[in-house]
């Protein structure tokens, strides 16, 4: 009997792609003194405090100023801290593979039915719809615009690990599932594989395809 995949939250699942980390990296960095959070971010920007410093958006000399006590962050300057050391998280996870899960989302229409389209975001778990709980496997990257992963990144950037879950179940409820009404209750996989068309259609606005390889003939226009 083949293994049954551990289950995690869905916070969890989708943190650990977005920043290599488990759910609440951040607030747990967040809760350190200030010159221990300037220590982390100086390690992800290899020791150079200029760039350290513009990271956190403030100057060397403030910087260093933090570092020995001197002085202390304004609640201003507290924020763009904590948007830094954010941004440095999703840098934990590799080049590649952001650039993976950034190509994982596509609004492929009928396409999605095609079998020489393969990838795709993808998520397995319990997940209720409606009054209807029960396992599921949801294809959703072949329904979601290009390039929603990096919004759904640059919402944690911005605001933390439940602006990237809503920013995630929105893109779910309005091109997926079509009602806000579900949730992710426990997660045995979500994956970001990047989609791959060998034809490389471009859709239009409303999802429809036509093939750039062959000339357009009745039904090569194809809708959902």
């Amino acid at each position: 009997m083949a293994k049954k995949t551990q289950q995690t939250t869905w916070a969890g699942a989708l943190m650990e792609k977005l920043t290599g980390r488990a759910s609440g990296g951040h607030e747990r960095i967040a809760k350190k003194p200030v010159a221990e959070r300037l220590g982390w971010l100086s390690k992800r920007n290899r020791g150079d405090e200029e760039k350290t410093a513009a990271a956190a958006g403030v100057t060397r000399r403030t910087l260093k100023s933090w570092l020995s006590g001197k002085s202390k962050p304004s609640a201003k300057s507290m924020d763009k801290l904590d948007r830094a050391e954010r941004e440095a998280m999703t840098r934990l996870v590799s080049a590649k593979d952001r650039a993976e899960m950034d190509s994982s989302t596509k609004r492929i229409g009928t396409r999605s039915r095609d079998a020489r389209v393969t990838g795709g975001a993808f998520l397995s778990g319990t997940i209720r719809v409606s009054q209807d709980e029960r396992d599921r496997l949801i294809l959703f990257g072949r329904h979601m615009p290009s390039g929603f992963m990096d919004e759904v990144r640059q919402a944690f950037v911005e605001g933390g690990q439940e602006a990237a879950i809503k920013k995630m179940e929105d893109g779910l409820a309005d091109h997926y599932f079509g009602t806000s009404d579900f949730e992710i209750i426990s997660v045995d996989e979500l994956s970001f594989d990047g989609i791959s068309d060998p034809l490389g259609d471009v859709g239009d606005a409303d999802g429809r395809y036509i093939s750039d390889v062959e000339s357009l003939r009745p039904g090569d226009i194809l809708e959902d």
